[in-house]
């Protein structure tokens, strides 16, 4: 897949174990130190059984995605993108390429964590076809919410949404 932002063009391609120090880069750019993946995490999402992680290239990586499978059910782990090519629709390239492999794989649902106040991310997440399921109190911390999504019909996405959101 390939995205144009208002930078060079970007390229979603299945991410490796030598991506990790860029996905790190990533990582640190795009979360708070206490927010934070560890390097060991993420190798284990590179390694683990089911995993489906996507990287969006432009000259440089700006932006992975993971998701995990279990049966029937996507599990999305993780979507960073640089915070200079945010909102270009990096994020949505991101997602739209997991979700499109992890239906291949038999994935029939996906659903996704996401903190209560992090509005852009909900906004992306339900153009895309997610629902709220319910919510999570102090997932992310005394305090801090998590809003539970989910993308109930994957095998019929994204015929299934109106068509505005389907063009990129």
């Amino acid at each position: 897949m390939t995205a144009t932002t208002g930078h060079d063009p970007v390229h979603v391609v299945p991410a490796h174990q030598d991506d990790l120090t860029a996905i790190m880069g990533l990582e640190r750019s795009g979360f708070a130190p206490g927010e934070q993946w560890s390097e060991r995490s993420w190798r284990g999402e590179l390694l683990g059984e089911g995993r489906t992680i996507r990287l969006a290239r432009a000259h440089v990586p700006v932006g992975v995605v993971c998701f995990k499978t279990t049966g029937e059910l996507a599990d999305l782990h993780r979507l960073v993108v640089a915070p200079s090519h945010r909102r270009q629709g990096v994020g949505a390239e991101l997602v739209r390429a997991g979700l499109e492999v992890v239906r291949q794989h038999g994935a029939r649902a996906a659903i996704l964590e996401v903190d209560y106040v992090n509005e852009p991310a909900i906004a992306l997440y339900q153009r895309l076809g997610f629902e709220q399921l319910t919510a999570r109190r102090d997932y992310y911390g005394p305090g801090r919410d998590a809003l539970i999504l989910k993308l109930y019909n994957l095998q019929g996405w994204p015929d299934n949404l109106p068509e505005r959101v389907v063009e990129p």
